[in-house]
């Protein structure tokens, strides 16, 4: 893929993506690891609260402490020019502390709704609303690495998060529920985490309670409307599970829960890396006003070339999949594992094609359209799931992620002409028609059979194919 024959713009993303790819590929790792382990060990209920648990988790830390720490990676260029790091950190600081004492009020007024409707015992309830604050905390040093550009800090961190994790997991097993070990062994597991990066970088802010609003109201004005769009986006991916749970169809709350943990689990660090790597050098860009619409179009035309494969293999080898991670209870989750996938590779592209939002402040469009479509997706999850149940949550998942794709890709901001639309076309259809030709390749070279080794080789080979003809056609795939 890598080739002298491609243009400047090639080198500078993938030299910045790959400076992030081991922390993401340890990650990967450790997640075939990890997942497998608590499937096999937790029962279907405490796979299925446990994942309601960090789905909820998500859900607070998406709508309060993510937007304060994206406003960090977004304005810190501005107060750093200015001589007002120690003054911008301190507002950061006390906002985040407002914030987490309306999550408290919040827990108190409605935690007992929650374990009616729900099922979820209020003690994890309890446990889940503790780790907003450690996690938040997590959420605005790993931005701070992005800008400090610590690569290897980062992928020590979460290396080290999830080997403690799973130790510690096994020890509290021995003297707690499993659920409850295993949330308790994330806020340990968190906390040491936090304590080590701020060692690491030694962050030093001079503390001050001056309490500057007009930080607050351009921090707001930025991020604010990001609580309704990152809330919608949740509900597209999210909110299937908490549905079955509504419907008291408990197996099949567990079986999409960890099927969809499994997906995610893979696919993400791996699509984010690249977004998280390049996100900042195109913010710099836009600040210097440096042309960036080639830089662009080459990054989501490299996005597809090298993601769209892995993303396929779970469409092709979905079954296989879940018969080698799973325990058979789980089996049935090779019917989502597709709609999964395709979903959350659209979900971080569109990542890229919304930075238009982000360039220009303009970020109550990307709410807009997103919560409409989040709404769209509650009722087809309440109408659909009771009748058609797994295939209906894979396919409102998915479809929900098209249509919201499709919308933000024809709203177009004036005076911003960010990608070569063109372009992406053909980089997207030809990676399809690759991953297509592979797959037939493989399955026409090798009769299947069912040894879980011959699986994976199959599914190796698929990958090894992409990419050859990725490399072979790599001129016509990135064609400027």
């Amino acid at each position: 893929m890598i080739s002298a024959k491609l243009n400047r713009n090639y080198s500078n993303i993938i030299s910045t993506f790959l400076s992030y790819l081991p922390s993401r590929l340890l990650v990967i790792l450790n997640a075939l690891i990890i997942v497998p382990v608590f499937a096999h060990v937790m029962s279907t209920g405490e796979m299925g609260i446990f994942q309601l648990a960090i789905g909820l988790l998500n859900l607070v830390c998406t709508c309060s402490t993510d937007w304060i720490s994206k406003s960090v990676l977004r304005f810190y260029e501005k107060y750093k020019s200015s001589n007002q790091l120690d003054h911008f950190f301190s507002n950061t600081i006390l906002i985040t502390l407002l914030v987490y004492l309306i999550i408290i009020i919040i827990f108190t007024c409605f935690s007992d709704l929650f374990v009616e409707k729900l099922l979820i015992p209020k003690n994890v309830l309890f446990i889940t609303m503790l780790l907003v604050l450690p996690v938040g905390i997590r959420q605005f040093l790993y931005q701070m690495l992005r800008v400090l550009n610590r690569p290897f800090l980062y992928t020590f961190s979460i290396v080290l998060y999830q080997l403690s994790l799973l130790a510690l997991f096994f020890i509290l097993t021995g003297f707690l529920p499993k659920v409850y070990a295993v949330l308790t062994a994330m806020a340990i597991a968190i906390l040491c985490i936090d304590f080590y990066i701020l060692h690491s970088i030694n962050l030093k802010i001079k503390f001050s309670l001056h309490f500057d609003k007009n930080i607050l109201i351009e921090s707001s004005k930025y991020a604010l409307p990001q609580i309704i769009t990152n809330g919608s986006i949740w509900v597209i991916l999210n909110i299937n599970k908490y549905v079955f749970q509504y419907s008291k169809s408990i197996e099949d709350t567990a079986t999409v829960a960890v099927s969809y943990l499994l997906v995610s689990s893979l696919l993400t660090p791996l699509f984010s890396s690249f977004i998280f790597a390049i996100f900042p050098s195109i913010i710099k860009k836009f600040e210097l006003h440096n042309r960036i619409r080639s830089f662009m179009t080459n990054s989501i035309q490299l996005y597809c070339a090298l993601f769209l494969p892995i993303a396929a293999l779970f469409c092709y080898y979905s079954k296989e999949i879940t018969q080698i991670a799973f325990a058979e209870r789980y089996f049935e989750g090779y019917i989502v594992i597709a709609f999964f996938a395709v979903t959350l590779f659209f979900h971080e592209l569109m990542k890229l094609f919304n930075i238009k939002y982000h360039l220009k402040n303009r970020t109550y469009i990307e709410m807009g359209i997103t919560l409409l479509v989040g709404l769209i997706c509650v009722n087809l999850n309440f109408y659909l799931i009771p009748k058609f149940g797994l295939t209906a949550a894979g396919v409102i998942m998915l479809s929900s992620m098209l249509l919201l794709f499709f919308l933000n890709i024809f709203t177009r901001i004036k005076d911003l002409h960010l990608v070569k639309y063109g372009k992406v076309a053909k980089t997207f259809f030809i990676s399809v028609l690759i991953t297509l030709f592979s797959y037939i390749f493989v399955e026409l070279l090798f009769e299947p059979l069912d040894l879980m080794w011959f699986s994976i080789l199959r599914m190796v080979l698929y990958l090894f194919a992409c990419y050859i003809l990725s490399f072979v056609f790599a001129k016509k795939l990135l064609e400027r």
